[in-house]
This record gives structure tokens, sequence and C-alpha cells, in this order.
């Protein structure tokens, strides 16, 4: 009979066929893995037969449901070599998860500070290894000026940095950009407050 398993990474279910003989009944596999950071969630595994659902909420714990009861049994902790014994394949190829990188500006500028020059590089790093489809980046301000000065400067840095990736053969159709001026500071300041770790760009590459 098909053994189908799933396993979870970052809270999503990601649904794998292992075709093995078995003499019994299909089941289902559920097994919870960590995040890089070895921090995880919680996921619920109910049935449709009104037993109580399960709950996972530690690394590699796992629970196994029969397509004959549909009923999952008592969640256990599985080892970790174990889970990469029957789920290794499918591990490696799956995608890595999606990065942020924050880059400040000199004050009043679209010129990135010598240490986030450095960060770029990284970017571009993780753009090229997760061979991505899709880079988000958006400018913001410290709320020194008005609304549509700190709005001009905060797409002023944004393209800078859009157009360093692309100088550096990111193609220019995976990146969106925006920019939210002084609306939505990384540290919160009264109006006219310089504040050095809002003058940024936000880059989410996944």
């Amino acid at each position: 009979m098909n053994k189908h398993n799933a396993y979870l990474m970052n809270i999503k279910i990601i649904l794998l066929a292992v075709f093995m003989a078995s003499a019994c009944v299909s089941t289902t596999q559920v097994v919870l893995l960590p995040n890089p950071d070895g921090k995880v969630g919680s996921l619920e595994v109910a049935s449709d037969k009104g037993a109580d659902p399960q709950t996972l909420d530690k690394p590699w714990q796992a629970t196994e449901t029969s397509i004959l009861t549909g009923v999952p049994d008592t969640p256990k902790v599985m080892d970790e070599k174990e889970v990469k014994a029957i789920f290794g394949k499918a591990m490696e190829a799956r995608p890595l998860p999606p990065v942020n990188y924050i880059m400040y500006f000199s004050k009043g500028s679209a010129e990135l500070t010598a240490d986030s020059k450095n960060l770029l590089l990284k970017a571009l790093e993780a753009i090229a290894l997760r061979s991505s489809i899709h880079v988000n980046v958006i400018g913001h301000s410290d709320s020194v000026g008005s609304v549509q000065f700190n709005d001009s400067l905060s797409a002023r840095r944004a393209k800078a940095v859009v157009n360093a990736l692309i100088a550096r053969g990111v193609d220019n159709k995976i990146i969106e950009i925006a920019n939210h001026g002084k609306a939505n500071p990384l540290i919160s300041t009264p109006d006219g407050v310089p504040e050095p770790r809002n003058r940024r760009v936000e880059i989410n590459i996944r």
C-alpha cells in the first residue's frame, strides 16, 4: 500500500508521497521541523471523525493518522536522524527561506553607509544562492523634514539600491520597489528627530 508522509517547514505543510511496501493500511505522517534559528510554531492535526486534534509544538514532533480511521495518534518526538533518513532528499530540495536585509544611509542623502555597502554584497549572494524570483526593495526616512521631502528621499534611496542590484546583474523584472517616506519608522520618534536607524532601505529576498 502507499504510505503518504508530510512535513512542516515555516508553519507550512509540504505533502510528500513515499511509496513503501506495507501490509497495513495507508497512513499520513506529519512532522514539525524547526526553523533555521531553531524555533518552532505550533500545528494542530485534526480529523473529521470527531476525535480531539493533536498539537505539535516541539522540534521533530510527529503524529500519524490512519486513512482507515482518520484519527491522529499521540504526538511523539522523532529522532532528527530518522526524519532526515525518511525525508532527506525532499528537505535538501526545499527552497531556502526568505531573508531580509536593512541598509542604512547618510543623513538627508541616498548614499549608503560604508557598512551597508558591504551588506549589499551579502544581499547579492543571497539572491544568487536562491535563484530568487522576487526581491522587494522599500525605502524609508527619518522624521526630519516635510512629508513631501521624505517621500522623495525614501524613493531615491530605494532607487539607489535597485540600481546597484541591477548594475551587478540582478534582473530588474524580479525587483519590486516601494517607498514609505517617514510613515513607517523602525524606531518611533517625535516629528523632526533625526534617527539613523530610520534612514534605511529594507530588502526582502525570496
